[in-house]
Parts: structure tokens; C-alpha cells; sequence
């Protein structure tokens, strides 16, 4: 979603939309750490590297998602004050 598609969004909407992102954010987290915290053996080729990419692209989804409650936030005020 856009930012500017927040904009059309009622109050109710854009709350749902937020619960929706920061339920998304913390399972993402979540797998992250599981992944970070999984031993792989040695014997595994390339299990450290896959890893390791997989937790990059998860920081990265974060990150995304992190914007995302950010610009929710914002129009909520906007529109809906505190």
C-alpha cells in the first residue's frame, strides 16, 4: 500500500491496517530470531550462508514494515487526532 491510499482510509480502517502491519512485524521478528538461534552442523554446505541471507531479508521486510506503521501512524492523527 501507498501512503497516499492512507489518506482515503476512515479511522476504523486505517487501525485495522496498523493491528494487521504490527502482527505481520512481530512474526517476522520472530522467524528472524528463530532462524539466527538455529545451530546448523558444519557438515552442511552452505547452511550458514543460506541463513544468514534468509536473516537479511528478513531485517529488511522489518525495516519495510517499520515504514509502514510509520506512515499508518501519521495518518492516523492526521485524521483521527490521538
Amino acid at each position: 500500500m501507498d501512503a497516499s491510499d492512507y489518506a482515503t482510509m476512515n479511522c476504523i480502517e486505517l487501525n485495522e491496517l496498523m493491528s494487521r502491519v504490527s502482527a505481520e512485524l512481530s512474526r517476522t521478528a520472530i522467524n528472524r530470531g528463530n532462524v539466527e538461534r538455529t545451530d546448523i552442523p558444519t557438515w552442511v554446505l552452505g547452511g550458514r550462508k543460506v541463513a544468514s541471507k534468509i536473516v537479511d531479508r528478513q531485517t529488511a521486510r522489518i525495516e519495510h514494515l517499520r515504514e509502514q506503521e510509520r506512515a499508518i501512524a501519521a495518518a492516523r492523527l492526521q485524521k483521527c487526532g490521538r
